[in-house]
């Protein structure tokens, strides 16, 4: 099995995890609830120890996002897809998608260097950022969210044995699996160009059999039609 972004960020800092459970339970607050989740003595102290001094509040922001993805991934007893070719290619070419999870948490981790994206531009609308290259989706986080049918995803980008970290977009959404068709995501995931959703964008890519996700709604919509084929077993 490949490594994790959970085993890469958060493999010498797993048995903190306890005492977060255990301020939950004392808290009596729902795990998926980021705000109380914050606010725990033992994840603010854990905070401190993770996000470099001076970071801002950008960078504050993203070190909770992921934290408490990995918290829930952990709670969750770390379950992972793997995804494979031929499950992706379906994926991208069937319309079903549900968020219906098999388990509160699960990483949804793709082929190598199959899906590729240019995180700051997956991103929902913020301030303008410069141009980053395209970098390979190695997978997603996905949990429940507050609202009835919400997800919560974490896409985790350009996962490389040279680099010591990797990229994220953070998102929520959901799909009406009554009406299971792109327009049921709440995100929108056309392009601008007019062009159909996981299309390659890299030089040379069809031919090398890649897919692409330009916007956030192409990661919402990816994450629910692979949900689709883990539903129906």
């Amino acid at each position: 099995m490949r490594a994790t972004p959970f085993t890469l960020a958060f493999g010498e800092t797993e048995p903190r995890f306890p005492a977060i459970a255990e301020a939950l339970q004392q808290d009596g607050a729902a795990a998926t609830d980021r705000d109380r989740f914050v606010l725990l003595e033992p994840v603010g102290r854990l905070l401190r120890e993770i996000v470099p001094e001076g970071a801002g509040a950008d960078a504050l922001e993203a070190h909770v996002l992921l934290l408490h993805h990995a918290y829930l991934f952990w709670a969750a007893e770390q379950r992972v897809y793997q995804i494979s070719d031929q499950a992706l290619r379906r994926a991208i070419a069937e319309k079903r998608i549900t968020t219906r999870l098999p388990h509160a948490a699960q990483y949804l981790q793709l082929p190598e260097l199959r899906v590729w994206g240019t995180p700051n531009e997956a991103s929902p609308p913020s301030p303008p950022s410069p141009p980053s290259p395209p970098e390979p989706l190695d997978g997603m986080f996905v949990s429940e969210a507050g609202g009835t049918g919400e997800i919560a995803v974490l896409a985790i980008f350009g996962m490389r044995p040279d680099r010591p970290g990797f990229s994220a977009v953070g998102l929520e959404g959901r799909a009406d699996p009554e009406e299971p068709s792109a327009g049921e995501i709440e995100i929108a995931a056309a392009r601008d160009d007019g062009s159909a959703p996981f299309g390659p964008t890299l030089a040379g890519g069809t031919a090398a059999g890649l897919h692409s996700v330009a916007n956030a709604g192409e990661l919402l919509l990816l994450t629910c039609r692979l949900l689709a084929l883990l539903d129906s077993g």
